[in-house]
């Protein structure tokens, strides 16, 4: 595992996929950590979860979380989960953002997520599709230069039409982002 991620990082993780697939629980991971297992590892200090948890099972999940080294307030988690759609834990003192699938293009990613394995575990982590599409919704800088390893790692893989589909639903095509893509997928 390169040095740029934290093994505490990646334990997080399948800690979290193992406690999902238990609970048949859906779940993609996604973010850098995700990223940068499918095109080069990269320094970041959190990890991101797309999760489709049921109300009712949400705090037996919790429960088993906290045996697993998690931290965070559960009444605070149930409470911004439900309203918020999102809520933040922490794994040995790393950020652990949860993210609800609540938008179509968020639900479509979680269900194109892949069965992969990381020392030796069982996890599902988004398509490189689906990193470039939360990647362009976020926008920030570190999502571009994630886009442009994405694309680079990916070449001539990248099913663009389910790319632009996706983004139609919510974007223009001419939509600046997505110009800025398709022009990084020309050059590569």
């Amino acid at each position: 595992m390169p040095d740029e991620v934290s093994r505490d990082l990646v334990d997080g993780a399948l800690e979290l996929a193992d406690a999902a697939r238990q609970a048949n629980i859906r779940y993609a991971l996604i973010g850098g950590l995700a990223t940068g297992y499918r095109t080069r590892s990269r320094f970041t200090r959190d990890m991101d979860f797309l999760l489709h948890v049921p109300q009712l099972a949400l705090p037996s999940f919790l429960e088993e979380l906290a045996r697993r080294e998690f931290k965070f307030d559960p009444l605070t988690a149930i409470r911004e989960w439900t309203q918020q759609h999102m809520t933040v834990l922490t794994y040995r003192g790393a950020r652990v953002d949860w993210l609800k699938p609540v938008i179509a293009l968020y639900a479509h990613v979680l269900e194109r997520a892949t069965d992969e394995r990381w020392l030796g575990r069982p996890i599902r982590i988004a398509t490189a599709e689906g990193l470039i599409l939360t990647k362009l919704l976020a926008g920030r800088t570190q999502d571009w230069v994630d886009i442009e390893n994405l694309v680079a790692a990916h070449r001539h893989q990248l099913d663009l039409d389910w790319i632009r589909s996706e983004w139609s639903a919510i974007e223009s095509l001419d939509d600046p982002r997505m110009a800025r893509l398709m022009e990084l997928v020309g050059k590569s």
